[in-house]
């Protein structure tokens, strides 16, 4: 298991602390986009980032949305942002009724185990797994060599421990790639084939997957993960702009994910991270940097796709842009 130690992990999550990524609705949205389309430019050049993508959305409808050095189009991975649609994806499977969140995982696995030093495996739910508060270590993933075969989901989880504390918030990949292996022996499908029907096709995401990182026909350049719903999404912005659309309705699924839960200190929902009134997620994989931002009570919500390891310094410049010209 290629799993991203605890000192990286905090790499990947440090921003500076000076941007506001929480959202205010522009009283000028046009020239908002406009300074947008100004900053992204240099600091794509300040931060050597060769394509990023930008969405921006509005009451309901995708506003704006613009590639530089890259047409907006262009499927990018979107890094941990896939927890989130994967657990728009789980809800789903709970309003069909194949699953629930409250029900001990291993009453759903068969072919994989729960490890017998789990010290409380009743404690491992989909709410808890999707809420980061199950006690599983394991923060993220390096992802593979593209000329590596991957592993099974099962396979994946070689060596995934339950060593933090149990109901307190403790951000864990590992855990994400319990909740795919439980959907994937429920469903009897691939995690990538039932996030699409549940999700993807529904939201018009036609160009979005998790195949892309596992040698799909879709697959571009990057790092493969088998852990599809830690790490696996590939999107662009449009489409991404549309799942920040339905992630700041009223669907009840939608408003469960925003809704904080215990143990996390009102900061992360299910598959969602809340800053005050806006939600989303930080996404980070080898070669790619993404963010997702939407104030569902302001009606916005901006959506970030780079492929550089430095493409935080473009969501810095974009945040930036947003609220010096709002």
């Amino acid at each position: 298991m290629l799993v991203l130690a605890a000192a990286v992990v905090v790499w990947w999550v440090v921003r500076d602390s000076s941007v506001d990524h929480r959202l205010t609705r522009p009283g000028d949205l046009a020239a908002v986009t406009d300074a947008i389309a100004g900053a992204v430019p240099d600091a794509q050049a300040a931060a050597e980032v060769g394509g990023v993508e930008v969405g921006v959305v509005e009451d309901g409808d995708v506003a704006w949305s613009r590639g530089f050095g890259v047409d907006g189009t262009t499927v990018l991975q979107a890094g941990s942002i896939s927890k989130t649609v994967a657990a728009a994806a789980i809800l789903a499977l709970v309003d069909e009724g194949v699953l629930d969140l409250d029900t001990p995982v291993a009453a759903y696995l068969r072919a994989w185990r729960l490890p017998d030093d789990f010290t409380d495996p009743d404690a491992v739910t989909l709410r808890r797994l999707l809420s980061h508060t199950a006690g599983i270590d394991t923060p993220g993933y390096l992802g593979r060599p593209a000329d590596r075969p991957l592993p099974s989901t099962a396979e994946a989880l070689a060596g995934v421990r339950q060593s933090e504390e149990v109901g307190s918030y403790a951000y864990s990949g590992g855990g994400f790639t319990i909740a795919q292996e439980v959907v994937e022996e429920v469903t009897g499908e691939p995690f990538a084939d039932v996030v699409r029907r549940t999700v993807l096709a529904p939201l018009g995401m036609t160009a979005s997957g998790y195949t892309c990182t596992q040698g799909g026909p879709e697959a571009g350049a990057g790092y493969r993960y088998a852990e599809a719903a830690a790490a696996g999404l590939c999107t662009t912005a449009e489409d991404l702009a549309r799942f920040a659309i339905w992630l700041g309705s009223d669907d009840p699924r939608a408003v469960a994910m925003r809704r904080p839960a215990d143990g996390t200190g009102g900061h992360y929902g299910l598959g969602a991270e809340i800053d005050g009134d806006t939600v989303g997620h930080l996404g980070v994989n080898r070669g790619f940097h993404a963010e997702l931002r939407v104030d569902p009570g302001a009606g916005v919500g901006v959506v970030v796709l780079t492929n550089g390891d430095r493409g935080g310094e473009v969501v810095d410049a974009v945040l930036r842009a947003w609220h010096e010209a709002d």
